[in-house]
C-alpha cells in the first residue's frame, strides 16, 4: 500500500512538472512582449526601446527559456508567482484574497452534484423503466447538454428578474450563492446521475442481488444495501473528473454572478494581457486538477482492497 501511495505521488509530481513545463513555454510563446507591457504600465507612452530592453534584462527575459523556467519553478515553489501585470499586485495576494471564492462555489456546486445524481440515479433505478424512470433520464440528457452559459441566463432571468427571489450580481448572504451553485452543479450532476443509474441496474443483475430478492427484500432495500456499496469506487472515479472539470465552469459562472474568484481573474489575466497571472493561474489549476486525481485514486485504494494488490507481470 505504502509503496503504491509513493507511486503516485511521485507520478503526480512528474504530471504536475510536465504540466507546468508546458503551460510556461505556452504562455511565452503568446504574442506580446512582456516588458514592453510593464514599460507602457510604469511610463505610458513616454516608454523607449532603451527602458523596454533594460526592463527584459532585469527580469531575465533574455535567458534561454529552460534557465527562465528553473527560475519561476525555483520561485513558485515558496509561493512567489510574480506580480500580476494588470493589477500590480503580487499574485500571491490574488490567490489569498479569491481562491476562498473560488473554493466556496466549487464545494457548494460539488455537494449539490453528489446529492442530486445520487437522487436522480437510485430513484431511476427503483423506478426501472417507469415514468419516474423515464423522466430523470430526459432530465439528465438535458442537464449534460446544456452549457452552463445558457443554465446561469435562465436562472436569473427566472429567479431573479422575474420572481426577485435571489440577487443576479454579487455575494450578499447564503441565497446569493444558490444560483452558481446551481449553475456550476447541473452538468456534472446529470453525468453522475446517469452513472448511478446505468451501474446500479448492472449491479442488480449480479447473484448478491438475487440473492437479497430470494431474502424476500424490496427492490428499494436491494438498491439501497446491496447495490448501492457496490458501485462506489465507479461512481467515486467519475465524480473526481466531474469535480475537477468544474473549475471551468467556475470561469464563466464566476462572469455572469459577479463572483471575485480566480476564474474571474483568469478572464480579466487574458483580455489584459497579464502573462504573468495567466502563468500562475493555469499552474493554480494544474496542481488542482494533479491533486484531485490523486486524491481519488488514493480513496478508491483505501475502498477497494483489489487495487492494492501488487500487479502481476
Amino acid at each position: 500500500m505504502q509503496r503504491m501511495f509513493m507511486r503516485r505521488v511521485g507520478l503526480a509530481l512528474l504530471l504536475m512538472l510536465a504540466a507546468t513545463a508546458l503551460t510556461f513555454w505556452l504562455v511565452t510563446a503568446a504574442p506580446g512582449n512582456v516588458a514592453a507591457l510593464i514599460a507602457e504600465r510604469a511610463a505610458g507612452a513616454g516608454a523607449d526601446g532603451e527602458m523596454i530592453a533594460k526592463i527584459a534584462d532585469d527580469l531575465g527575459l533574455n535567458d534561454p527559456l529552460p534557465v527562465r523556467y528553473a527560475r519561476w519553478l525555483g520561485d513558485a515553489l515558496t509561493g512567489d508567482f510574480g506580480v500580476s501585470l494588470r493589477t500590480g499586485k503580487p499574485m500571491a495576494e490574488e490567490f489569498a484574497e479569491r481562491i476562498p471564492m473560488t473554493l466556496a462555489l466549487l464545494a457548494g456546486g460539488g455537494v449539490l452534484a453528489l446529492v442530486l445524481s445520487l437522487a436522480m440515479g437510485i430513484a431511476g433505478a427503483a423506478s426501472n423503466g417507469g415514468i419516474v424512470d423515464r423522466v430523470l433520464h430526459g432530465l439528465a440528457l438535458v442537464g449534460a447538454s446544456t452549457p452552463n452559459f445558457f443554465v446561469a441566463a435562465m436562472l436569473v432571468i427566472v429567479f431573479s428578474v422575474w420572481l426577485g427571489m435571489v440577487p443576479t450580481f454579487g455575494v450578499a448572504g447564503l441565497t446569493s450563492w444558490l444560483l452558481p451553485w446551481i449553475t456550476i452543479a447541473l452538468f456534472p450532476a446529470s453525468v453522475l446521475a446517469r452513472v448511478v443509474r446505468v451501474n446500479l441496474q448492472d449491479t442488480m443483475s449480479r447473484p448478491f442481488a438475487t440473492t437479497g430478492f430470494a431474502k424476500g427484500l424490496t427492490r428499494s432495500a436491494v438498491l439501497l444495501r446491496e447495490a448501492l456499496p457496490n458501485i462506489a469506487i465507479p461512481y467515486m472515479t467519475t465524480f473526481g473528473a466531474q469535480f475537477t472539470l468544474m473549475i471551468i465552469g467556475a470561469i464563466v459562472v464566476e462572469r455572469v454572478f459577479g463572483l471575485n474568484g480566480v476564474g474571474a481573474f483568469f478572464i480579466e489575466a487574458i483580455r489584459f494581457r497579464d502573462f504573468i497571472g495567466m502563468q500562475a493561474i493555469l499552474t493554480l489549476f494544474v496542481v488542482f486538477f494533479v491533486s484531485i486525481n490523486l486524491l481519488v485514486d488514493v480513496l478508491a485504494m483505501l475502498a477497494d482492497p483489489r487495487l492494492r494488490r501488487p500487479r502481476k507481470a
